[in-house]
């Protein structure tokens, strides 16, 4: 798959020691992993480098926090192409199907 196609795609990753947060709950949850030596997994986006948007200490919770797929209306992955394509432009907001 060509980086064209993966731009803005969320994906699921170790935590790296160069990871950084743009909001303070994310922050505080990396710097709390950081300080205790947990090696957690991190959300991030294609086309950002180093920055997390959501932190956790396993790999389902963090597939799972995403509120759609919370629901059980879509699987990560499905979810995953959404945001993806709504952070492109070429879609409207995410929402759960009727």
């Amino acid at each position: 798959m060509s980086s064209k196609h993966k731009k803005y795609r969320p994906y699921i990753r170790r935590l790296k020691p160069s990871d950084k947060a743009d909001d303070f709950r994310t922050a505080v949850r990396l710097a709390f992993y950081r300080q205790v030596g947990w090696s957690g997994w991190v959300m991030a986006q294609h086309g950002f480098p180093g920055v997390v948007t959501a932190v956790d200490r396993n790999k389902r919770d963090l597939m799972r926090s995403p509120m759609a797929v919370y629901f059980g209306d879509k699987t990560f992955k499905q979810w995953a192409r959404g945001f993806q394509r709504y952070a492109a432009g070429n879609a409207e907001p995410l929402e759960s199907k009727p």
